[in-house]
Formats: structure tokens, C-alpha cells, sequence
């Protein structure tokens, strides 16, 4: 038998004690009240090898805070992920390994659900042991709560949970950065830690992310045709170009076979980086998706990323298109900039929310892990470009012209 206690110096987290869990096991049962994105991905990291289709768990929606992407997640990972159905509170943490029999080892049981913050950094208590009589309990148990006292997560269900997950958790998100503008301010030489709170505001708004992460200029190519100035530069003299940027006027869908499109022709005529805009916008709405992914698959990444843009709120689309030409808050814009790659809570946020969350990112090692290396990448790289530039108020609203017209 052994303690588990996340903050505790020395002791045994949640973390390692599912990697001592897994060990010689096939598969595992699990009970819990709910289940999150960065909490299934951790999940998933520690327990690669095991048998994914004997897998067993059941979770709640109860109270708005399970997240549907994760669920999706396990489905597709073929998962036997059922919903609890019951009037009561469902509250259990538990982890129950299974040898190659389907006979139960080992158990892990305690306060932690299956998020970031429950394995990692909250505050939480749990007991890790192999004792028979125990474990026979608790292998009874879990049959009969997965056998008579949960369903499955039908499409209509988690149509259902969407909705309430998204209200539910749009209001959270905005409670606690609400609580972190008026509690917690850090003086000018000091960065306030990443708490686990923060980590669940984190984890709900990045639950709907996709990526790879798109951005809301032209620069889905390389880095010779970075912006509407420099490819209007390019078509000038299309037949003085050198061949990576021959390369990338293509990967645009300005060039084909060396010679330019019907958009390059057009957009060569252009008096005005508006007008490029306009006609490369309008020419990525009319163009079918398999068409783009045969030319570039980024830019079915831009397709996807530019009408997102405007389903934020109209206060951070506004602040967004006065300001990303000369940005005096660059973390502000790239906080906006990188939700656009998100849906459900992040179209809630207020100006406010977003410069909340911007401190956030100050800290990038605490995002939740499975985002991590892409939000690290864009703001090392093409998160920091071109903001001397018009083009990120120019094509949004060459976007919704387009989509006018």
C-alpha cells in the first residue's frame, strides 16, 4: 500500500503512481466524475501499450465540467467510454489495472479526476495498493456500475453535452479570470504563477482547438512570400522570381506549372494590397477542399481560421483590426490570433478575458501539454511576424466582403 500526495516533497504523485499502476497490466477500469482533454492525453502517455478496446470507463456530465472533445478522443481511440445514468451525484475516482485474465491487480483510488491539474499540480490524496480482498470489491463494483448503471455517449448525447459543456464552461472561464484581474496582479518585474485554476481555464479553452495553428494573414507558405506587399512584389515580374518563390506563389495558389493562375493573373492587375485580399479570399470560399489540399494543405488551415475570427466577440474583433498593424499589446493580438484556431468557450470571452489569459501564456511550459509545442512554435515563429505589417485586419475583412458578395 501505498499514500499518494501531489504536493507533498518526496511523496508519490497521481502522475507516477499511474505509471507504477500500469505496470504489467493489459488494461484498465476506470471511474470518474469527469474526464478533460489535457487529462486524456496525459492519460494516454502512460498508458501506451495497454489494450485500448478492453479499456473500460465511465464518466459524467453532470456537472458541465467533462469536456466533449475528450470524450471524442476516447471513442475514436476505441475506448469503452459510457456515460454514468443515474439521478444521484456520481463522484468516484477510480483506476483499476487488469492482467491478461481480465483478473484485477492493482488499484489506484482517490481524489483526483482525469485532468492536468488532478495528476500534476492540485492539491489531492489517493492510495495505490494491491490488496485482494480490495480489489475483488472494487472489480465488483465497477462491473456492475459499467454494466447496469451507465449507457453509452450516443451522438444525440454528446450533441446535448456540447451545448451544456460550452455554456457551463464559458461561464467558468470568465468567472476565474474575472477572479485573476481583481485578486491577482503582479507588479511590473513579476510574473504570477501558472496556479491550478488557471490550469482548468486553460484546459477549457483549449479543448476545441484544432491545429496545425493558422494565422490570420497570407502566410501559409514559406519565407519568401510572407505578405501582400511582397507577393504583389512577385507578380510584378513573375518571370524574375526565383524559384522559391516561384515554389511558394504556387503553395498560395498563385501559380501553377510556372505560370501564373487566374487569381495570380488577377491579382498581378490589383492597384491595391485590399483588393489581393479580396480576391484570394474569395477565391479560397469558391475553391473546393480537396482542391486546396492538392495545392497546399495549409490552406484549407486559413479556410478554417478566418470565419472563426469573426465569431469572436465583436469587442475582441474590434480591438483585433484597430491594432494588429502596430501593436502596443503584441500578447494580447497573439492570444486572439491563436483562439482563433479554437471554438464553444473562446467565441464567449470579452477584450478583458483575452488580456487575462495573455498572462497566461506568459508561462508557456504550464499550457496544457498536448497544445504546448504548437503554441511554443507560434510564438517563437510565425506568431511573431509580419504585425508591421496591414494584412491581419486586411484579410479578415477581405473575408467577410468575400463571403458578402
Amino acid at each position: 500500500m501505498k499514500i499518494i500526495l501531489n504536493d507533498d516533497a518526496g511523496s508519490t504523485t497521481f502522475e507516477e503512481a499511474l505509471s507504477e499502476l500500469v505496470e504489467g497490466a493489459e488494461t484498465l477500469s476506470v471511474a470518474v466524475s469527469y474526464l478533460q482533454v489535457g487529462g486524456w492525453e496525459l492519460f494516454c502517455r502512460h498508458t501506451r501499450g495497454l489494450s485500448l478496446p478492453k479499456m473500460r470507463i465511465v464518466c459524467t456530465d453532470q456537472l458541465g465540467i467533462t469536456q466533449p472533445a475528450a470524450i471524442e478522443r476516447a471513442i475514436i481511440s476505441r475506448v469503452q467510454i459510457r456515460n454514468f445514468d443515474g439521478d444521484v451525484v456520481y463522484h468516484p475516482k477510480l483506476y483499476l489495472a487488469h492482467d491478461h485474465n481480465d483478473r484485477p491487480i492493482r488499484f489506484l483510488f482517490g481524489s483526483a479526476n482525469l485532468s492536468t491539474a488532478g495528476f500534476t499540480t492540485s492539491v489531492e490524496l489517493g492510495l495505490l495498493s494491491d490488496e485482494a480482498r480490495s480489489l475483488n470489491t472494487l472489480n465488483r463494483w465497477f462491473n456492475e456500475l459499467f454494466d447496469r448503471r451507465s449507457a453509452p455517449f450516443t451522438p444525440e448525447r454528446l450533441r446535448e453535452m456540447q451545448v451544456k459543456w460550452r455554456l457551463v464552461a464559458a461561464q467558468r472561464a470568465r468567472n476565474r479570470l474575472k477572479v485573476r484581474r481583481r485578486f491577482v496582479v503582479p507588479s511590473a518585474a513579476e510574473t504570477v504563477p501558472v496556479g491550478p485554476e488557471d490550469l482548468d481555464t486553460l484546459e477549457d479553452v483549449f479543448a476545441t482547438v484544432q491545429l496545425p495553428i493558422g494565422l490570420l494573414n497570407i502566410d501559409y507558405a514559406r519565407n519568401n512570400v510572407r505578405n501582400i506587399t511582397k507577393l504583389r512584389e512577385v507578380l510584378a515580374n513573375p518571370g524574375a522570381a526565383h524559384s522559391k518563390q516561384r515554389s511558394e506563389l504556387k503553395l498560395l495558389g498563385f501559380m501553377r506549372g510556372g505560370n501564373l493562375t487566374a487569381i495570380g493573373r488577377a491579382a498581378a492587375a490589383a492597384r491595391t494590397n485590399a483588393t489581393v485580399a479580396r480576391l484570394w479570399c474569395k477565391w479560397l470560399q469558391q475553391t473546393p477542399d480537396a482542391d486546396l489540399e492538392a495545392i497546399n494543405p495549409k490552406l484549407l488551415v486559413a479556410k478554417r481560421v478566418f470565419p472563426q475570427f469573426w465569431r469572436l466577440r465583436e469587442d475582441v474583433r474590434n480591438y483585433f483590426l484597430a491594432n494588429a498593424h502596430s501593436p502596443s499589446d503584441r500578447r494580447t493580438l497573439q492570444t486572439i490570433e491563436l483562439l482563433c484556431n479554437a471554438r464553444d468557450v473562446v467565441q464567449e470571452l470579452s477584450l478583458d478575458d483575452m488580456r487575462s489569459l495573455s498572462q497566461l501564456f506568459e508561462q508557456p511550459s504550464r499550457l496544457p501539454e498536448y497544445i504546448r509545442p504548437e503554441v511554443t512554435e507560434y510564438l517563437g515563429n510565425k506568431g511573431t511576424r509580419g504585425w508591421d505589417t496591414d494584412d491581419r485586419r486586411l484579410v479578415p475583412e477581405a473575408w467577410r466582403a468575400a463571403s458578402a458578395s
